[in-house]
């Protein structure tokens, strides 16, 4: 009964060994995917610091990952956050749709670098658009057999949540510098719900444009505060005759080429 017992023991160390060294080993080959699949979806660098998987919950949390910028643009980068969580359904990791219940990013960093013509926020959503067409299966009209693909693997989200973030603003009027203000928080829910799922880079293309849509809404609502403020100023300035009152209605012109008025 004794010999039975320890042979049980170590049985279940070796479970348990096993299933961490698994964890290990997932925690860096995702960080490693993470990190080579990330900069031909966005077409940016992507950086990762660390990747806490637990094998047994189906949840993960993502350290330190930052999004740089798309070439042409000169801020540090464009994302940048300290910590996301993830909770897959583990009853679906071997089926054909992978249910994702949530993804939570909470505090997160994201900087806006505007131009009179496009912007790093819209620039990537672009990249990623361009990157899910690039990937699609050609002659959809005639279907064929095919070998399964794991990048076209279909998700689900249930929940897609992006909270207290930062937005940091920095256009050429700026000159290099950068304004901060409050973005809204953004929830989407059931992403591929309705169907067999959607592939990752649909799922991405539409989480991108959601957070491009409350950038660009968020940087102009800004701007409308600021050129009010500016005007005002302007304003004041010209009733008294001075210089001042040139330089604010050209502050003026210049915010409303940027915002596009």
């Amino acid at each position: 009964m004794k010999t039975l017992l320890k042979v049980s023991l170590i049985a279940v160390l070796l479970i348990v060994v096993a299933l961490t060294m698994i964890g290990v080993y997932l925690n860096s080959m995702i960080k490693a995917g993470v990190e080579a699949v990330g900069p031909k979806i966005t077409g940016t660098t992507v950086k990762l610091n660390a990747v806490d998987l637990s094998p047994f919950s189906g949840q993960a949390r993502l350290k330190g990952l930052v999004v740089g910028n798309p070439p042409g643009f000169h801020t540090e980068n464009s994302f940048k956050l300290a910590d996301a969580k993830v909770k897959v359904d583990l009853k679906t990791a071997l089926s054909n749709k992978l249910v994702i219940e949530e993804i939570l990013i909470d505090g997160p960093e994201i900087t806006y670098e505007g131009s009179p013509s496009s912007s790093n926020i819209s620039k990537i959503q672009q990249n990623v658009a361009a990157f899910g067409k690039s990937v699609a299966p050609k002659d959809a009209a005639e279907p064929k057999p095919q070998k399964k693909d794991p990048t076209q693997k279909k998700v689900q989200i249930n929940d897609f949540i992006l909270k207290n973030a930062r937005l940091n603003a920095s256009t050429p009027m700026l000159k290099g510098k950068t304004m901060t203000v409050t973005m809204p928080d953004i929830h989407l829910k059931n992403i591929g719900k309705d169907s067999d799922g959607v592939t990752v880079q649909t799922a991405a293309a539409e989480v991108f444009a959601a957070i491009n849509k409350s950038v660009v809404q968020t940087v102009a609502g800004a701007g409308k505060l600021l050129e009010k403020g500016i005007g005002a100023a302007g304003e004041a300035a010209k009733g008294l005759g001075s210089e001042a009152g040139k330089t604010g209605s050209k502050a003026v012109e210049g915010i409303k080429g940027l915002f596009g008025k």
